[in-house]
Parts: structure tokens; C-alpha cells; sequence
């Protein structure tokens, strides 16, 4: 019997090539994408708000009972405005129109109509020069007037849960001092809201 030789078929095998990096980073990335598909239909939460209004678009016209059990609309609600709660009962803002318009005559001067009802008080006015959220701030504003000669003073108001502090001059008893004073402020750069008080 003849011995055979092996050691030549060993070294006649071809070395195995190692796999190409492309091929991982695929392998790779279709295992991670699969893995986050995977988590995302298992886990994935309906979105708040996500309702349709009137039937879903595969179901509409196909399912009337579907739409029959669609819970009930609620009422809307309309909008609540704090626009009146904002400023107090007894001021208002003055229209420029109504400020332009001549005073009329003292009662005294007029003659008094006998079937009338009796004569409302005169309207005091008063102006308005700034609001802030700082009574420091409030403080020099009203020492800015009072070199200029105008006599103002700090009234603190909570809006909506913050406190203002108006700084204000006044009261006066007609339009015509008020619109001297305003009038004055004008003239040193200063600009004021003219108010009613009631």
C-alpha cells in the first residue's frame, strides 16, 4: 500500500477573503432600522388631539354605524374677555374728539330747564403719565414732573395678577386745566393718557 502524501493538498487551498466593510455597515443598518420599526409600532402612543373630525378617510360613506357611535360634540365655548375687569368702575379713558370740544357754560350761567332731572356733578380728569411694574421707577417718574411743576402722584393697581404703579397728575376739575397740563408735558416731550373719573 502506498502512502499518500498530504502535505501538498494543504498548501493548494485558497485563504479565505475576510467580508468586505460595505457588507457590515449594510448588515448593520438594516438590523438597527428593523430594531427601531420594531420598538416604534410596538410602543408608539396615539398623539393628543389625534380625533378626526367627522369619520376617518377609510371609512366615510363605507360605515354609517361607525359614525353613529362617534361620541357626542362638545358645546364650544365662547371666549371670556377681561378687557372690562381691567381698568375700575369709576375711571375712563378720555376720546381726543370729546377733549377738542369747547366746554359748556357753568350751570350757574345757564338757565335751568323746571321738567328736567337735576344736573349730573362735573367730571374730574386726570392724566395719566406712565405705568410700570417698579414703584422705584414710578418714584422718578413722578420726580421728573414735579421739576417741571406738575404736582403727580403713585397709585399702585393689580391687572391680571401683576402689579402696575400709574404715575398720574391731577385731579382736575375741567377739560381746560387738564389740556394746560397735558399741554405743558407736550412741550417737555412727555406724553399723557387723559382720563374721565367718573
Amino acid at each position: 500500500m502506498a502512502r499518500r502524501d498530504y502535505k501538498h493538498r494543504a498548501a493548494r487551498r485558497k485563504k479565505r477573503q475576510p467580508v468586505p466593510v460595505w457588507i457590515w455597515l449594510l448588515v448593520g443598518y438594516l438590523a438597527g432600522a428593523a430594531s427601531v420599526g420594531f420598538l416604534w409600532v410596538k410602543f408608539a402612543q396615539e398623539p393628543e388631539g389625534g380625533e378626526w373630525i367627522g369619520a376617518p378617510p377609510r371609512q366615510a360613506g363605507k360605515n354609517p354605524a361607525v359614525a353613529k357611535k362617534a361620541p357626542p360634540k362638545k358645546p364650544v365655548q365662547p371666549p371670556s374677555f377681561d378687557f372690562y375687569n381691567l381698568l375700575p368702575d369709576q375711571e375712563v379713558v378720555v376720546p381726543e374728539e370729546e377733549l377738542n370740544r369747547p366746554e359748556p357754560p357753568p350751570a350757574a350761567a345757564r338757565e335751568k330747564p323746571r321738567d328736567t332731572a337735576p344736573a349730573s356733578p362735573p367730571r374730574k380728569y386726570m392724566l395719566q403719565v406712565s405705568s410700570v411694574r417698579s414703584a422705584r421707577e414710578a418714584d422718578a417718574r413722578k420726580a421728573q414732573r414735579a421739576v417741571l411743576g406738575l404736582q403727580a402722584q403713585v397709585s399702585k393697581a393689580t391687572i391680571k395678577g401683576v402689579t402696575w404703579y400709574r404715575v398720574r397728575l391731577g385731579p382736575y376739575s375741567s377739560k381746560s386745566a387738564m389740556q394746560q397740563a397735558r399741554k405743558r408735558l407736550a412741550a417737555s416731550g412727555y406724553s399723557a393718557l387723559p382720563i374721565a373719573l367718573k
